[in-house]
Formats: structure tokens, sequence, C-alpha cells
């Protein structure tokens, strides 16, 4: 246990120096890989001046050196960093960041805590009465580790690197799932709502939704329970949001068309000399429209974006369906939407992995009695190593192979071990 808590406050002061090291980058080096001027957090930042001052332009790609891809109302959370000025914002906005992540280990240790509360399974007996029991009590040192990993893997430099809001993301959808484990028309208000923020900034996390239904199938009658209210209760939070946003679209038609463009068409790829597009994203979507584009075939992006989004949804939904309970399949539900997510959307990158660690964390500490439960751990240090290693591959051979197939492959992997999982899942867990 010693050696482990040195492995997670060493993790800490690493995520520490992802900091500074972006600091210096942006403020101080002129370097191509980012700079004051070459940063995602640019998007955003004429983002949250944009929704007071142009609101009708929030989306309009050539204002901004990065295009905008949220719903309207997540712009409102950017504007109190953007009136600082850009540089001040920044660094207020990276700080706030880096808070973030002890949010998120704090979110992780309590929903460990209540998922015991509600199901005992004797491959588990971690002893988290308070936070402090995290670094104290030898039964914990599974979770306290693999905190540290999420801590120091790659993918939170990047998040860092390139001024991205995953760690907002993840608090978000984590607090939402907080709430709705804890159970009660209230709380269950509550994560509705916190995920329909969470929605608002990151639009695809919408294919979480299908698994927060209450829905449950019973084996031995063969019959379908569905529970209306607490449903509605759930998706109440989401739909009003969406509905908000929907209703600037309504007044500025040109911003629906403009937030279509940068979202759902797959644009904003780069090309080299031959014309071809080039895109580091690992996505299945993304690498099948590189493809059509090598063999000069001209496809609609959104046509394919929604084929391989069924294609890899409605497969593991019916699965999950089928072999699980509802107070299991929830916290897998949100492991299984964000994964569908990298999968399908158009541009997924390494520091979008942020958002899904925590749930294969979570996947690894409760279900250590799957017959691959390795393989799922490995899949989960490989994201964490390599997945930046890929897109960094990618740029010094795109020329000849434009193709980041090293992330979608981890991906499909992690996919296909649920799958596996699922088809499998111990009885004693359906009782």
């Amino acid at each position: 246990m010693h050696k482990t808590r040195i492995f997670f406050f060493l993790a800490y002061t690493v995520n520490a120096f992802y900091l500074v090291l972006t600091f210096i980058f942006f403020y101080f080096l002129d370097n191509p890989l980012m700079n004051i001027n070459e940063n995602d957090y640019l998007s955003f930042h004429y983002a949250g001046l944009n929704v007071l001052e142009d609101l009708p332009n929030l989306y309009n790609s050539t204002l901004s050196p990065f295009p905008f891809r949220y719903l309207p109302l997540s712009a409102y959370f950017f504007t109190p960093f953007s009136i600082l000025g850009l540089k001040i914002g920044y660094f207020i906005f990276q700080i706030f960041n880096f808070c973030l992540n002890l949010l998120l280990i704090y979110l992780i240790y309590k929903i460990i805590q209540i998922y015991q509360n509600l199901y005992n399974n004797h491959t588990f007996n971690y002893k988290l009465n308070n936070f402090r029991d995290l670094f104290d009590n030898a039964e914990n040192e599974s979770v306290l580790h693999q905190s540290a990993v999420f801590l120091i893997m790659l993918p939170q430099f990047m998040n860092f690197f390139l001024g991205q809001i995953n760690l907002l993301v993840s608090v978000l959808i984590l607090s939402s799932l907080f709430y709705f484990l804890k159970g009660g028309f209230r709380k269950e208000l509550i994560g509705g709502f916190l995920l329909g923020l969470a929605i608002s900034i990151r639009p695809t996390l919408i294919l979480i939704l299908p698994f927060v239904m209450v829905l449950n199938y019973n084996r031995t009658t063969k019959k379908i329970h569905f529970d209306l209210k607490k449903t509605f209760i759930r998706l109440a939070g989401p739909i009003i949001l969406i509905m908000i946003s929907g209703l600037y679209f309504m007044i500025f038609p040109q911003m629906l068309k403009d937030f279509i463009d940068v979202n759902l068409t797959g644009g904003y790829t780069y090309t080299i000399e031959s014309a071809v597009e080039i895109n580091p994203s690992f996505s299945l979507t993304r690498i099948i429209l590189i493809l059509f584009n090598l063999l000069n075939m001209d496809v609609n992006g959104f046509l394919i974006f929604i084929l391989i989004t069924l294609l890899i949804l409605i497969p593991i939904f019916i699965i999950m369906f089928k072999n699980s309970n509802q107070s299991i399949s929830l916290i897998d539900g949100y492991l299984v939407g964000i994964l569908v997510m990298l999968i399908a959307y158009f541009d997924t990158w390494p520091h979008h992995l942020v958002v899904l660690m925590p749930f294969l964390i979570f996947f690894i500490l409760f279900h250590k009695d799957f017959k691959l439960y390795n393989s799922v751990k490995y899949s989960y240090y490989l994201l964490a190593t390599l997945a930046v290693g890929f897109w960094g591959i990618f740029y010094l051979t795109y020329e000849i192979f434009p193709f980041n197939l090293g992330g979608l492959i981890l991906l499909m992997l992690v996919y296909f071990l649920l799958i596996i999982y699922y088809r499998n899942i111990p009885k004693q867990i359906l009782r």
C-alpha cells in the first residue's frame, strides 16, 4: 500500500507537470505544435464572447481558428473566462481543469461506495467508509492504483496541452451517475440535468440516453418491464436543455446550418499535395470516409456516421438489455454509450479518452470475475499510454498510410470484450 500511495502522489505531481509544460508552450514558445495562436481553447474563448456579442455567428468557422462544436447553452460557461481576456482566461481555465481532477477522484470513490451498498459481490471487498480510507486501507489498493493511472495517463497531458474540456465533461457525467445511483425523485432529476449539461458541451453523449432508461427484461417470464415515470424523470433534464438550445436554432436558422456543417458533415480535415483528405481521428467513421476519399467516391458523411452508430450501438444494447439488471447495467451503460460515441463520431482524439477512462476503471474494479478480465485491464493501460503515440505516428506516416488504426483497434477490442462479458454474464449478477 505504501508504494501505491507514493505512485498516486507521483501521478498527481506528473499531472501538475503536464499543466506547467502546457503553460510554457502557450505563453513562451512559438511552436507549431501549440502556441497562443494554435490552441483548441481559442474555440471556447471566442464562443464565450460571441454568445454575448455576436450570437448568430456562434458557429461561423471563419471567425475562429477552430470551429465551436457544442450546443449554444454551453457557450455561456466559457463567458467568465473569455471576458478576462485570452491570457488570463486561459490560465484560470487550466487551473480550474487541474482542480477538477481531484473532484473526479472523489466522484470515483463515491460511486464505488454507492455501488457496494447496492450490490454485494464476493469478487471485491473495498473498505471505503470515508475518502481517507482510499489511502489508508490495503483493501483499497487497486482503487488507488487505477486512480493514479488515470491521473498520469498521456491523454491527460493532451487534454491540458490542447486546452480541451474533457475533465469538465467527465465531472458532469460522473455526477449524473452518482445522483442516478442515489435514487429518489429529486436526485434522479438532478442527475438528468447534469447529464443534460454534459450533452450540451459534448452533444454526441446523447448516446448515453438509451442506457439510462429503466428498462428490464425478465429472462424467466420473458417479459419486458419499462418504468415510464422513472425514465421520464431521468430524461427530463436532457430533453429540456436540448429544447432550449433548439430555440436558438429556431430563432437563428443560419446558426443551425453552421452547427450541422461543423458537427454532422465530417468536414474540417486537412489535405496533402495530392488533395487526399487526412485527419488523425481514430474513429471508424473517419477512417471509412478517408478510404472513400482515396477511392474518389463521393459519399454522405452524415449517413455513414448514422449507419456506423446504429451498427455499433444496437447489438450491444440488445445484449446488455437481455443479460443484465438495471442497477448493474446503468454503470456499464455509461461506459458503452461513451465507447460507441468514440468509435462512431467523426473526430475522436486521444484527449477524449479522459471521458471514457473512469468507466473503464469501474468495469475493472467491479467485474473481476470476468474470464477475460486481464484483457480489459491491459486495454485500459494501452489506451492510457499508446493512444497518443499512435496519434504521433500518424503524422509521420500519413502520406503513405493516412489511417490512424491503432486507437480504433484498442477501442474495438474493448467493445468486443464487453459483448463477450454480457453474453456470458455470471448468473448471480442476474438475480
